[in-house]
């Protein structure tokens, strides 16, 4: 980490004279403090517990380290993140954003690394579900739809975006390696967004399609999504929501179910993913700020996918976001997730559990 801010630094002392560039270094620091209780219901985890109860306090996934670069109509960004291969343990080093983009006219063209056009940023949720990833779940994928950060290439005009990215096709389909096969990428994944954002309202409309063959049985694996989000504020009140509706969208990367490999039939049994969130907050004061937020995914498998069983978790939560001073943050939260029923063989409505946590999340950005 120390080399390579060393090799940033010099980069920026050297390009900025002769080409005029501007470098802006920015950070973020976060931490969870949380405990959280886990019912396992009808399951039990590997130790055979039927439930777990304990604390989650652990460096944040996301914190990350950045730079901001401008000359004349060409920008661009880089980011890193560092974060734990283990719980407790020592962090390590992932790129988490690096493009250009070049402005013409109009437009924008940006090539690189990036989040995608379907991910929808409406939740301030600030608890993270996997203590060695990133914190701030934000109902993503309980209500918001997220595509990551992908290669791609992009292009904007007003508030119209498209991206090609990076596919990502594969022969194993809902946990089930197709035999005998490998995979034949001919076209990118593909997104769009269209959006406008005024004084009082905002809003976007997504879609996403990606395709690609299992070599083999000859089988086509198609994934589509489709949804928006809006918000609107009343003075210090706002509100925040999100639909979507994909199909095999696990597939593309996206966070829904994936569609499940049938070996008997050698083909793929489709599977449907809405999703819904519905976020209120109260500005207090310029420290203060409160929101509750509920998400709520439904999960429909293809009646012939063995070993699935359709499933509605939904997730509530509440907390304050309070500025302590400029860019030092604490937000404290409650949550309450239930993960509804499941089958298993021949046995139907096992409880899937559910889980309870009280979480302080931290953060310093520099």
């Amino acid at each position: 980490m120390k080399k390579l801010i060393i090799v940033i630094a010099a980069l920026a002392l050297i390009a900025s004279p002769a080409l005029a560039v501007d470098w802006n270094f920015y950070g973020s620091a976060r931490m969870q403090t949380a405990y959280v209780s886990e019912d396992f219901g009808n399951a039990e985890d590997a130790a055979g517990n039927d439930d777990d109860n304990g604390i989650s306090w652990d460096w944040g996934g996301n914190s990350r380290f950045g730079a901001k670069v401008k000359a004349e109509n060409v920008s661009g960004l880089m980011e890193v993140g560092i974060r734990s291969t283990t719980e407790g343990g020592d962090q390590t080093v992932n790129s988490r954003r690096l493009y250009g983009e070049w402005k013409f006219g109009a437009g924008k063209f940006k090539v690189g690394k990036d989040y995608t056009p379907v991910s929808q940023f409406v939740s301030g949720q600030a608890f993270g579900s996997n203590p060695t990833g990133s914190l701030d779940d934000g109902l993503l994928g309980q209500g918001a739809m997220y595509g990551g950060r992908q290669g791609q290439l992009a292009l904007s005009f007003g508030g119209f975006t498209v991206a090609l990215e990076t596919p990502t096709g594969s022969n194993t389909i809902g946990g089930v390696t197709v035999p005998n096969s490998d995979v034949d990428e001919y076209i990118p994944k593909i997104e769009a967004k269209w959006g406008m954002s005024l004084d009082m309202f905002s809003f976007n409309i997504m879609g996403g399609y990606q395709t690609y063959e299992i070599d083999g049985p000859d089988e086509d694996v198609d994934s589509y999504v489709f949804g928006g989000d809006a918000a609107v504020t009343f003075g210090p009140v706002y509100v925040k929501a999100s639909a979507s509706y994909a199909e095999n969208g696990g597939n593309a990367g996206w966070t829904a179910a994936p569609g499940v490999w049938n070996l008997a039939d050698e083909d793929v049994k489709d599977t449907t993913t809405i999703q819904a969130a519905v976020m209120a907050g109260f500005k207090f004061t310029d420290m203060v700020t409160f929101e509750v937020g509920y998400g709520w995914r439904d999960d429909d498998y293809d009646g012939d996918a063995v070993g699935y069983s359709d499933t509605t978790p939904w997730e509530i939560y509440g907390q304050a976001v309070i500025a302590l001073a400029p860019g030092v943050w604490v937000i404290p939260e409650i949550g309450y997730r239930d993960n509804d029923e499941y089958s298993s063989g021949a046995d139907s409505g096992n409880n899937a559990g559910s889980r309870m946590y009280v979480n302080a999340k931290w953060q310093i950005d520099f």
